[in-house]
């Protein structure tokens, strides 16, 4: 092929085909502005709210405080509430019960919806018992769930009365509760009991008291002795029974933390042992699994079971915040170290899990500027843990293993980052990680994939999502014109709530750092509106 021919091809090769230009013509222009002051899109006030719910941690950010952040919760919730009252529901009850399983953040906001609910016949279902088996329900997913909401309610009107719909969804939830709730959550079954007085004969849960059954509240009210049938419930009793020798001066302090903590540990060793503790269980008590056992050979066992994580769906998220509980509150542990190791194997296990949703050609575009060595949420802890860059790290290399993926890593400029080369996860996750490119320059990444020109079938961009560069909407509309228009997950880790691309078609956004993200990628795929439909689908 001659000189001329080459070039022709070449020039066709850039042509824009019919859809892409179609993509290109739908391509809105920049409507707002970041909280640098920036351009970015503006997002829904439904999609907003559903994105708060899922990652608000009330707590100080990088860009904004917990006073601003509950004003915009605030408002979010009164905008869309007074619309549709409904929906502002079912996002409440799809973030605390089927999506990241936030809690503080729903609370507040159940206590701002409450006011919207009269009238209507399924304020009280709003306020009742999810059921899991269902699939159906109110936002109540722990028995001491309703506590924080009540105690909301009261912060929020100032001391106002509980509103009717609240007072029996209440009442229904403690009266259908089982024994298990009921003895896990004493304190929050007493105080509510004294306030909405449920109908004992009604009571569903039923204990065994000087071995003759007895309503199961009534009991905890009481302060009669119940035998124990869970664990929770037995370390419960333990706790007790110490405490009480203690009072009567049979037991110093030394020794009644001793005889607690092995009790507790003859619990959790039997389950164990016994093969009765799942492995999403022992991921999400493992601190207090291992504060207290000696021996903690089951536990690595179960771990770093292969079958098991594989079985179980277990994605590298669950295990990535098990291994920072361990790291950060068991530091003294003797055991520490064969746990960590073992987390390690889990989360190598558990990368083809991601594998199977993460098919084709991926780069992922790591955001190394300064703001990201500030702490990240996690969407289901309730509380900031590490920070953005090294969470970022982590993740990238998890999608590098899993998938063969490009990296990028960028701030001021773009560059390709070294691939793994033998390097093991956390080895790459620590090179990937330097938080040392200065501003959050976006377009610099599709430029330098213009230069390159390569193609990608789906792009993740794991950044804070404040870009203070602008042009990346031309830089990606530039992008998609010349080389390939792929799918594009936007992992928000700070979760300000701006968007620096839309398109409605190709542009995904996740808000924190949470299992769903890659659940829901497959389809996401074939309907951009999933997550929206996700929560209208929630039944109260």
């Amino acid at each position: 092929m001659n000189v001329r021919n080459l070039n022709l091809k070449k020039a066709l090769g850039r042509m824009t085909t019919p859809e892409i230009k179609k993509e290109l013509d739908n391509l809105p222009s920049p409507d707002t502005c970041n909280k640098e002051g920036h351009e970015a899109y503006s997002v829904s006030e439904e999609l907003q709210l559903l994105s708060m719910l899922n990652t608000l941690k009330m707590e100080p950010q990088y860009y904004s405080g917990t006073s601003e952040q509950l004003e915009q919760l605030q408002n979010l919730v009164t905008s869309v509430a007074s619309r549709d009252p409904y929906f502002t529901a079912q996002c409440i009850v799809y973030s605390r019960c089927k999506g990241e399983g936030m809690r503080t953040v729903n609370h507040v906001a159940a206590a701002l919806l409450t006011p919207y609910l009269r009238g209507h016949e399924w304020g009280k279902r709003f306020f009742s018992s999810w059921d899991k088996k269902a699939g159906k329900g109110g936002c109540i997913f722990r028995l001491d769930d309703m506590l924080e909401i009540k105690q909301a309610y009261e912060v929020l009107s100032s001391g106002g009365v509980l509103a009717n719909s609240m007072k029996k969804g209440f009442k229904e939830v403690l009266e259908n509760s089982d024994p298990y709730q009921i003895l896990k959550y004493k304190k929050a079954t007493i105080d509510l009991s004294n306030l909405v007085h449920p109908n004992i004969a009604k009571c569903k849960g039923v204990v065994m008291v000087d071995n003759h059954p007895r309503k199961a509240i009534d009991a905890v009210v009481r302060g009669l002795k119940v035998s124990a049938d869970t664990w929770e419930a037995s370390n419960s009793e333990a706790g007790q029974m110490v405490a009480s020798a203690k009072r009567t001066g049979n037991l110093s302090e030394e020794e009644a933390k001793e005889l607690l903590d092995k009790a507790k540990a003859e619990n959790w060793n039997g389950l164990l042992k016994d093969k009765k503790l799942g492995i999403l269980a022992a991921l999400r008590n493992i601190r207090n699994i291992l504060k207290v056992c000696e021996d903690v050979t089951d536990l690595c066992n179960l771990l770093s079971d292969e079958g098991q994580i594989i079985k179980g769906k277990i994605m590298p998220y669950q295990i990535d915040v098990a291994y920072g509980e361990v790291t950060n509150s068991c530091p003294d542990s003797p055991n520490r170290q064969k746990v960590l190791e073992s987390l390690e194997k889990g989360y190598k296990a558990s990368v083809p899990n991601l594998a199977q949703v993460c098919t084709g050609r991926n780069l992922v575009i790591l955001d190394c500027s300064g703001s990201m060595t500030w702490p990240m949420r996690d969407a289901r802890m309730g509380r900031s843990f590490g920070n953005c860059i090294k969470k970022a790290g982590l993740i990238a290399s998890t999608i590098v293993q899993a998938t063969n993926a490009d990296v990028i890593r960028f701030g001021s400029e773009a560059e390709y980052a070294e691939p793994m080369n033998g390097r093991n996860l956390f080895e790459y996750s620590q090179y990937l990680s330097r938080a040392d490119m200065g501003c959050t320059n976006l377009a610099a990444a599709f430029d330098l994939i213009i230069s390159e020109n390569k193609e990608y079938d789906r792009i993740f961009i794991l950044s804070d999502n404040e870009c203070n560069c602008g042009r990346q909407a031309r830089a990606y509309a530039k992008y998609i014109r010349r080389v390939n228009s792929p799918y594009i997950y936007s992992i928000d880790l700070a979760a300000y709530g701006s968007k620096p691309l839309e398109n409605t078609n190709k542009v995904f956004y996740y808000y924190g750092y949470g299992i769903s993200m890659f659940e829901d990628i497959a389809r996401n795929e074939f309907d951009p509106n999933f997550h929206i439909k996700k929560v209208r689908e929630i039944i109260i």
